[in-house]
């Protein structure tokens, strides 16, 4: 399934995710040395970019730098044996990157937006507004129903 041809119920169980969460864990690797780690987010209007702020001096950055490649899982999950047969993930895949004027203002705006309490962060010099141009997503639930999602 393509996003254009997504169905307005998988469109609306994605919105609500997306919506209802604050932070995704981001996957990057170079040279063979994979890292994870937790990132406030934001998606464009049309789920095809997920944004996110970083230092420029932070591990994820010379990783990306060094491989765009990246992954990111959002979920919903609340630690209990619930989460088995009830949570529901999405893992993005895409290729991101940093941005430049006026892209960046527009996006760190968008970013604040939901995140007011990043507004000092983003506003430092050395803060990249990091646009991940989504290729493919996952979407599982229920712990095995999974469903693909292409970003064309």
């Amino acid at each position: 399934m393509t996003v254009e041809g997504m169905d307005q119920q998988t469109r609306e169980q994605l919105t609500h995710l997306f919506d209802s969460q604050l932070i995704a864990v981001l996957g990057t690797s170079s040279h063979d040395d994979p890292y994870t780690c937790l990132v406030g987010f934001k998606f464009t209007p049309d789920l095809k970019n997920l944004i996110f702020a970083t230092m420029r001096n932070r591990l994820k950055y010379r990783q990306i730098s060094s491989n765009p490649r990246v992954s990111l899982i959002i979920d919903d999950r609340k630690n209990s044996p619930a989460d088995f047969s009830h949570a529901t993930s999405v893992t993005i895949v895409g290729t991101a990157r940093d941005t430049e004027e006026p892209e960046r203002t527009k996006l760190a705006e968008m970013l604040v937006q939901r995140h007011p309490f990043l507004t000092d962060f983003v506003k430092d010099s050395n803060c990249a507004i990091m646009k991940v141009g989504i290729e493919k997503m996952y979407i599982v639930g229920k712990f095995e129903s999974v469903q693909k999602i292409r970003m064309e």
